[in-house]
């Protein structure tokens, strides 16, 4: 996996996005569709991309088959569920991978009608999709984290990530530290395991990522002297010892 392409990516990509209801995350497979739109913009240029394979947690970790009427995983399968959320860090903050973030409710959605116990938080105020984020705004370059709410009627490869990056696209990396105080603000489905799970893992995936960083490529996100002074508390905190080369072109420092 760590063999990246001429262009410096892998052809791996993450899906982060709100589950819609509390059994199924995508009941009218309203994501999928636009999913399937950004994918099939993105494999437009195959000299660039010539393949991608997306993991989607739904489709990708074992899910219960039937909780509602008390059919769960098996005792296997609760293992590979596990250690697949012990990798999630690794496969969303890694530095040539993709991250695509569907952002917002796809047309038609109602957050009031959902059966109750139902997460209705928007994608922002969710500990996971804010997690899952968090990971991206790591060490990646700005053209591999997606906002995919962003997306018009885009077609082709240039167009989406015009769209999809727009008006910065994503925040500065933060501290673990930093991290931490904003989770408490998030909304968890299941808050009392996951919240101090996503703390372990974020601290993991930052260390991990900013520990091998040679290269760091911030240009073209819209950052200001607010989020230049976030990246210089990340730096001056000695997270990046190897680091050589930082780019910061085409911002508003």
């Amino acid at each position: 996996v760590e063999a990246t392409n001429e262009y410096g990516w892998l052809p791996v990509g993450a899906l982060s996005y709100p589950w819609l209801t509390k059994d199924h995350p995508d009941p009218r497979g309203a994501n999928l569709a636009r999913v399937a739109r950004a994918l099939k913009a993105l494999l437009s240029r195959p000299d660039f991309i010539p393949r991608l394979g997306v993991f989607w947690d739904f489709g990708s970790l074992h899910q219960h088959p039937d909780p509602a009427n008390g059919v769960m995983r098996t005792e296997e399968q609760n293992a590979l569920f596990k250690q697949g959320l012990g990798c999630l860090g690794t496969l969303y903050s890694h530095q040539h991978t993709w991250v695509l973030r569907l952002t917002s409710f796809p047309d038609g959605h109602k957050a009031e009608d959902q059966a109750e116990g139902t997460n209705v938080a928007k994608y922002f105020d969710r500990g996971w999709c804010f997690t899952e984020q968090s990971w991206a705004s790591l060490t990646k370059a700005g053209s591999l984290s997606l906002d995919l709410g962003k997306m018009r009627g885009s077609s082709y490869y240039r167009s989406l990530i015009d769209d999809c990056t727009q008006a910065g696209g994503r925040r500065p990396p933060l501290l673990p530290s930093a991290f931490a105080a904003e989770l408490e603000t998030k909304s968890f489905t299941n808050g009392k395991d996951d919240k101090p799970l996503v703390k372990r893992l974020y601290e993991a995936a930052f260390e991990e990522q900013f520990g091998k960083a040679t290269e760091l490529d911030y240009g073209r996100l819209g950052w200001g002297d607010a989020e230049a002074a976030q990246l210089a508390e990340v730096l001056a905190s000695g997270a990046a010892p190897r680091l050589e080369t930082l780019y910061l072109h085409r911002n508003e420092i």
